[in-house]
C-alpha cells in the first residue's frame, strides 16, 4: 500500500513538474507578442480613448508585462530542474493573471470611447489571445482562468452598460466562442495529463512491452481525436469571422483603420492555410484523393505555380523563378500543383534572401521537378524526420507560423502518385527537393497517350452562373445575406429554402427549377445531406449540390463523396463559394 501511495505521489510530482515547464516555455515564447500588443494600441486608439484612461491602462500593462517577464525568465523552463513545482505554478499563476487582468481593464477605460472599427480590432486581440492560451495555460486550471476570466467578464458586462459597446448578439457570440474554448481546453488539459502521465508510466515499465504499446495507441487516438475535434469548433467562430471581414468594405474606412484591418485579414489567411493543411491530412486519411492520368502542357502547370506563389516570393524581396520547356505531360496535374506550391512555399517562408526556384526536367522521359532556395538550410540529423506529421525544427520554431504539416503532405502526395522525394540540404546555404515521377512527358503528345488527343482549352472561355437558380440552405440570416448578394451580383436567381418540412414543401410547390443546391451540413433541425435528398427526389433528378461544413472527419469526407455532393470546408470565402457553383453547374 505505501509502494502504491508512493509511486501515485511521485507521478503527481512528475506531472506537476511538466505543467510548469509546459506553461513556463509558453509563456516565454508569447513575450514578444505581449510587448508589442499594447505599443500597437497606441497608434490605433491614441486618437480615440481619453488621454488619462489610455496612459492609465499603458502605464499598468508596461509594469504588468514587465514584472511578468522578469518572473518567468527566474524560473527554471525544463522540467528536471524545476524542484518545487507547486510554487512555481503559483508564481506563473499570479504572473499571466496580471496581464489577462490589464486586458480586460482596458475594456473599462478604452472600449466606450473606441470606434467600432477599433472596437473590433480591441476583440480580436482579446479573443486571439484568449485562444492562444487554451494551448499554452489549459494544462493548470487556476493558470488558465486568471488569464481569461479577467478579460471576458468585461467583455461580457458590456451588454449590461449604459453605452451601447455592442449589440447583444455578438455579446452572444462571444460568450459562445468562450464556451468552446473552454470545452476545448478541457479535452487539451485531459490530453496533456494522459500524455504525461502514460510518459511517466513508460519510463518506469518499460518491460511491459505489450502494455506500453496498447497505451500508446490509446494516447494517438485520443491526440487525432483532439485534433479533429479542435479543428471542427475552431473552424465555426473562424468562418464567422471571415464572414463578417469579407462584409467590411475597405474602402470606406481611413487610413489607419485600412491598415490594420488588411493586416487582420493577412493573418486570417494565415490560418485558413493551416486550416487547409488539417483538411488535406483529413482527405489523405479517408482515401478521398484519386489519382487521374491526363495530358496537359508543361506551361499550364508552370503557369498555375507562377500565379499561386510569385507574390508571396516578391513581397520577401525573393528572385522567383520557373524553367520549363514546352513539352506535354500525361499525370495528375493537380496533385502536382499542390506538391509543387507545398514545396514553393516551404522554400520562401524559410528563405529570407535570395531565390527560390521551381525547374521542370525529364529524366528517362519521365517528369522530374526540383525546388530548390537560398534559405536556412536542413541540418543532416534534422532531415530523416523532416516529413513527419507536426514536425517542426528546433532552429525555426519560433521564427515563423505553421503546424509542420507541409512536408508531410508532400510526402503522402507523392506516395499517392507513385513518386520518389528527396532533400538535398547544406545548413546556411539552401535547400533542394528533388521529385522523380513516372509521369511520361515528350513534345510528342502520341508518344505519352497514343490513344487520347491533347484537348486544349479555347482562351477566352469562362463559366457563368448568369441566369442560374441556386437554393440556398442556411439557418445563420448574415451568413444568408452574404451569400445572396454575392449570387445575385453574379447575375444568378437566389431561393433560400427553409429546412423545416411543411415550410419547405409550400416553397418548392412554387419553385420550377433549381440548378445547384448550397447547403450547410449542420442545421438546427436536420442535416444538410438529407435536404440534398429530398431535393434531388422531389425534382426527379441529380441536381448539382455543394455542403459547407466544419467537419473535416474522414467518414464524412467519404460519405459526401457517396452521395455525389461537392463539400467546401470552413473557412471559406464566399468568392470561392461562387466559383464551386459555377464550376459544377458549367455543363448544366
Amino acid at each position: 500500500m505505501k509502494i502504491e501511495l508512493m509511486a501515485n505521489e511521485i507521478n503527481n510530482v512528475y506531472l506537476l513538474r511538466e505543467k510548469s515547464a509546459h506553461i513556463t516555455k509558453a509563456a516565454r515564447s508569447a513575450t514578444v507578442a505581449n510587448l508589442l500588443a499594447p505599443m500597437l494600441c497606441i497608434p490605433m486608439f491614441k486618437d480615440e480613448v481619453q488621454p488619462l484612461n489610455l496612459a492609465i491602462w499603458l502605464g499598468y500593462m508596461f509594469i504588468a508585462v514587465f514584472i511578468r517577464t522578469w518572473m518567468i525568465f527566474q524560473l527554471a523552463h525544463e522540467a528536471e530542474k524545476i524542484l518545487d513545482p507547486e510554487r512555481h505554478l503559483k508564481v506563473m499563476t499570479y504572473a499571466v493573471g496580471m496581464v489577462g487582468f490589464g486586458w480586460g481593464l482596458g475594456w473599462v477605460l478604452m472600449a466606450p470611447d473606441l470606434l467600432m472599427v477599433n472596437r473590433m480590432i480591441y476583440v480580436y486581440m482579446t479573443t486571439a489571445a484568449m485562444i492562444s492560451s487554451m494551448f499554452a495555460y489549459s494544462v493548470n486550471t487556476a493558470t488558465f482562468f486568471a488569464f481569461t476570466l479577467p478579460i471576458m467578464i468585461p467583455s461580457l458586462s458590456t451588454v449590461l452598460w449604459s453605452v451601447n459597446i455592442f449589440p447583444w448578439p455578438f455579446t452572444v457570440g462571444l460568450a459562445s466562442l468562450y464556451i468552446v474554448v473552454l470545452s476545448i481546453a478541457k479535452n487539451f488539459a485531459k490530453t496533456f495529463e494522459d500524455s504525461v502521465r502514460l510518459r511517466f508510466r513508460n519510463e518506469h515499465l518499460y518491460q511491459e512491452l505489450a502494455a506500453e504499446r496498447d497505451q500508446s495507441v490509446a494516447a494517438n487516438v485520443a491526440k487525432s481525436k483532439f485534433i479533429a475535434v479542435a479543428s471542427h469548433d475552431l473552424r465555426q467562430p473562424m468562418h464567422a469571422v471571415n464572414v463578417y471581414l469579407e462584409l467590411v468594405n475597405l474602402d470606406n474606412l481611413p487610413t489607419v483603420e485600412k491598415k490594420s484591418l488588411s493586416k487582420i485579414k493577412s493573418s486570417i489567411t494565415t490560418l485558413n492555410a493551416m486550416f487547409d493543411s488539417l483538411l488535406n491530412i483529413s482527405k489523405l486519411d479517408a482515401d478521398a484523393m484519386q489519382v487521374n492520368h491526363r495530358v496537359f502542357r508543361l506551361d499550364d502547370l508552370a503557369t498555375t505555380i507562377r500565379d499561386l506563389t510569385e507574390a508571396k516570393a516578391t513581397s520577401k524581396g525573393l528572385i522567383f523563378t520557373v524553367t520549363h520547356a514546352d513539352l506535354l505531360v500525361r499525370g495528375d496535374k493537380l496533385l502536382l500543383q499542390q506538391i509543387i506550391s507545398n514545396l514553393a512555399s516551404n522554400a520562401i517562408q524559410y528563405t529570407e534572401h535570395g531565390q527560390v526556384d521551381v525547374r521542370f526536367e525529364s529524366e528517362h522521359d519521365c517528369l522530374t521537378i526540383e525546388v530548390s532556395d537560398t534559405g536556412c538550410g536542413i541540418a543532416e540529423s534534422e532531415q530523416q524526420h523532416i516529413f513527419n506529421q507536426f514536425y517542426r525544427a528546433d532552429k525555426t520554431r519560433a521564427l515563423h507560423d505553421g503546424l509542420g504539416l507541409g512536408l508531410s503532405i508532400v510526402q503522402r502526395l507523392c506516395n499517392l502518385i507513385g513518386a520518389d522525394v528527396r532533400v538535398v540540404s547544406t545548413p546556411e546555404r539552401g535547400t533542394k527537393f528533388i521529385i522523380t515521377t513516372s509521369f511520361p512527358i515528350s513534345a510528342n503528345a502520341e508518344k505519352i497517350y497514343p490513344l487520347q488527343q491533347v484537348v486544349q482549352k479555347p482562351y477566352g472561355s469562362h463559366r457563368t452562373i448568369q441566369g442560374k437558380y441556386i437554393a440556398v440552405i442556411e439557418d445563420n440570416p448574415i451568413i444568408v445575406e452574404a451569400y445572396r448578394q454575392t449570387l445575385v451580383n453574379k447575375g444568378a436567381y437566389v431561393e433560400v429554402l427553409s429546412e423545416y418540412p411543411d415550410e419547405l414543401a409550400l416553397q418548392l410547390a412554387t419553385i420550377d427549377r433549381i440548378d445547384c443546391i448550397l447547403s450547410d451540413y449542420r442545421l438546427s433541425q436536420t442535416a444538410g445531406d438529407v435536404l440534398i435528398q429530398k431535393l434531388r427526389d422531389n425534382y426527379n433528378e441529380e441536381i448539382p449540390a455543394i455542403i459547407v461544413t466544419a467537419d473535416t472527419s474522414p467518414s464524412h469526407i467519404n460519405l459526401f463523396a457517396q452521395l455525389n455532393v461537392q463539400v467546401l470546408h470552413k473557412p471559406i470565402s464566399f468568392h470561392d463559394v461562387a466559383a464551386t457553383i459555377e464550376k459544377i453547374t458549367a455543363s448544366k
